[in-house]
């Protein structure tokens, strides 16, 4: 069973004699059926069930000759409600399956993000109509979590917002400036960890780490669509698995100006989400890539 199934409200699946069931009952009646023609009479084919509005699973798979679906592959996932232009996005296939990883260069994390692509079929009809070669920069951001938990939110005044948001806009002058081989951006960079580094370290004496620590996106675990978040809270919703009545919750995080939809069941999340406070979970990340 997939990990994440829980994630959307079907945590009491526990057997493959379950599974196949609600597979079997999404492909006869799916929300949505993408077949994509990619060479040699092979079709690949892209199936969707929507539970509402904000998440569902998707099954990858193809049709025999007898027009029999061979499914592959399925994968739970969640909506994202905000879409971010980043300066290029490259789309890698994976080796064991027919998916594919999303890599975007994103200066306000300061390493390259990596997600699940959702949307399969539409990118590999356009790779197979030859207009992949376009460049990619937009897309939407979820995530899936099985684990996570509210912490209180940081109080600033405007004064710090102001600061802050200045020093995040010249650090990342500072690492475009260095991915271009500027010498004297490098060394910015470096001093500016040296002494942030030690600040961390004096404050972590006396204060509470989640009190200095903001926000944090941090690689996490040996998937490399995985990460661990901190991030605040700007929008909830609930919802309720029409099939197993689970309730869920789908959080609206800013994590280093960058805003996920993080989608988790209740029973998963420690303590009550609130607009203000923050989120911190190790997620599943996912975008949706707008092609052009």
């Amino acid at each position: 069973m997939h990990h994440y199934l829980r994630a959307i409200g079907f945590s009491r699946i526990r057997n493959l004699k379950q599974l196949n069931h609600l597979l079997d009952e999404i492909i006869h009646h799916p929300t949505e059926r993408s077949i994509t023609t990619i060479g040699n009479g092979t079709s690949l084919v892209q199936i969707k069930k929507e539970y509402d509005t904000a998440y569902g699973i998707s099954i990858i798979g193809e049709y025999d000759e007898d027009h029999n679906f061979i499914l592959e592959h399925y994968f739970p996932y969640a909506l994202g409600s905000a879409t971010k232009l980043e300066d290029s996005i490259v789309i890698e296939p994976q080796t064991d399956k027919e998916g594919y990883a999303g890599v975007s260069e994103n200066t306000n994390i300061g390493v390259p993000l990596i997600f699940f692509l959702q949307n399969i079929a539409e990118y590999v009809r356009n790779k197979w109509s030859n207009e992949y070669s376009r460049a990619l920069n937009l897309v939407s951001y979820s995530a899936l979590s099985t684990e996570g938990r509210i912490i209180l939110g940081i109080d600033k005044d405007e004064e710090q917002i102001r600061l802050e948001e200045n020093g995040q806009k010249n650090r990342n002058r500072l690492i475009a400036a260095a991915k271009e081989g500027d010498a004297d951006a490098i060394e910015n960079l470096t001093l500016e960890d040296i002494d942030l580094y030690s600040t961390i370290s004096r404050r972590a004496k006396t204060e509470d780490l989640y009190s200095i620590i903001d926000s944090c996106f941090i690689p996490y675990g040996i998937n490399s669509e995985q990460y661990s978040i901190i991030g605040s809270i700007h929008d909830i919703h609930t919802y309720s698995n029409p099939v197993s009545k689970e309730r869920l919750y789908l959080l609206l995080v800013e994590v280093n100006e960058i805003f996920i939809d993080v989608l988790m069941n209740a029973a998963d999340l420690l303590g009550e989400p609130a607009i203000g406070r923050r989120l911190k979970a190790n997620v599943w990340m996912q975008g949706h890539v707008y092609l052009p």
